[in-house]
């Protein structure tokens, strides 16, 4: 079982906020306990343990590419890329996935500004970094 707190995990929602080392120690916990069950101790693993695998799981992965387009917007800006196939390859998917996933983030960036009025990307932030994605060769 989880020592996130007292209630079950199932969710990454039910996870507090959490170092990177954290997250990936309470994910081999779980991992090896229910690893343990299977194969040391011949019996089905606990339910717990195989939510807190996949719930802790999830959070990790979504820590760990919380910041890619921000990363590509970087790149954009210093010109130290010509190529989406470069990008996507860089994040593990295809030039016109990464080209498509730039643009979606730069509309949400957008409409988070048009929401919150402070936090996201102005108008002319955003246009200027569709132009320079669109500079970019597939």
């Amino acid at each position: 079982m989880s020592t996130d707190h007292a209630k079950p995990i199932r969710r990454p929602e039910d996870i507090t906020d959490r170092s990177m080392n954290d997250l990936v120690e309470q994910w081999s916990n779980a991992r090896m306990r229910a690893f343990l069950a299977t194969h040391a101790e011949k019996r089905q693993p606990d339910a717990d343990d195989l939510f807190a695998e996949l719930a802790y799981g999830a959070r990790i992965a979504q820590e760990a590419t919380c910041g890619r387009w921000c990363a590509v917007a970087d790149l954009l800006r210093a010109g130290t890329t010509d190529s989406w196939a470069e990008i996507g390859s860089a994040m593990a998917m295809t030039e016109a996935e990464a080209r498509n996933g730039f643009h979606d983030w730069i509309n949400r960036q957008r409409d988070l500004r048009y929401r919150t009025g402070t936090i996201g990307l102005a108008d002319a932030e955003a246009a200027e970094l569709h132009d320079l994605a669109e500079a970019v060769t597939w």
